[in-house]
This record gives C-alpha cells, sequence and structure tokens, in this order.
C-alpha cells in the first residue's frame, strides 16, 4: 500500500517533513503529491517542489510528483494507496474531518491521521513565508538544506 502526503506545500515545512519520516516507518516509502493548482497566490509548482525535495534530502523510497486536479482523482490513478494528513489541534480535525469525507464519496480511499509532535504544532506554511517575507529566522520552521532556496523565492527582496 502506498501513502500519499499531498498539499500546496507552498513552502514544506519541518511539519511536512514530520510526516514523511513517520509514513515511512509505516508504510516503507511515500509519496509526497504537490498540487499544481492551489486556490491561493502561491509558489509556481516548480519552486514548491524544488524546496520540497531539497526538504527530503537524505530520506529514501520518498518520490515528490506534482498533480493536476483533484487529489481523489490523483489518488484513483495511483491504485492501492492511503492518505495521510496531520494534525496540528483542534481546527484541523474539524477541516481534515470534511476533507476525509469527500475523499471517501469521490474515491474511497481511506485516511490516516498522524496528530503532530508538540514541538511542531506552530509550524505552519504561513508562518514561514510571513518570517521569510521580514527576512526572519525560519530556521527550525523548515530544513536546513531548503533554508538558502525559501529565502530566496520568499524573502524580501
Amino acid at each position: 500500500m502506498k501513502a500519499i502526503i499531498s498539499g500546496t506545500f507552498d513552502p514544506f515545512t519541518l511539519g511536512h517533513r514530520d510526516l514523511v519520516v513517520r509514513a515511512l516507518a509505516i508504510y516503507g516509502s511515500a509519496t509526497v503529491a504537490v498540487a499544481r493548482q492551489t486556490g491561493k497566490n502561491a509558489a509556481d509548482t516548480a519552486t514548491r517542489i524544488e524546496i520540497a525535495k531539497k526538504s527530503l534530502g537524505g530520506l529514501e523510497n520518498v518520490s515528490v510528483v506534482e498533480f493536476d486536479g483533484l487529489l481523489s482523482d490523483y489518488v484513483k490513478s495511483v491504485g492501492d494507496c492511503v492518505i495521510i494528513r496531520g494534525l496540528r489541534g483542534t481546527r484541523d480535525f474539524e477541516y481534515e474531518r470534511d476533507l476525509d469525507r469527500a475523499y471517501k464519496k469521490l474515491c474511497g480511499v481511506e485516511t490516516v491521521y498522524l496528530l503532530s509532535p508538540a514541538e511542531l504544532e506552530h509550524v505552519t506554511s504561513t508562518a514561514v513565508r510571513t518570517l521569510a517575507g521580514l527576512n526572519a529566522p525560519i530556521d527550525g520552521y523548515v530544513a536546513a538544506e531548503a533554508i538558502g532556496a525559501i529565502e530566496k523565492f520568499y524573502g524580501n527582496k
């Protein structure tokens, strides 16, 4: 069974990396599926994929792919898989519960939730974009290998 970790990853954070590492421990391999359409003013797909790959350096059995359209259509094309999602707190739970219901209706795929470790509960892509835009330190939010790429794209130019 394949583990799919999907999102816009704008940008990829240590919380996202934690999900991948934990999915690897359970399923043996993981696919990070980066959504082309984000519904928001995001970095281009190539930039988000580059940052994700830098963030996942050193991990084996991980692929980073781009997908177009609905996640439900992508997972149907993959076959036997589960969707891995992270929960930081109760606000995430309500949002994710609604997504889970949609995924089940659209493609019948199970969603597996992993609770965020306490030290990463505050880590969000929004916080990273804000900090980088203000030229503030982002270590502790993103992988060291990705800091340069994140600062280059999201930093105050």
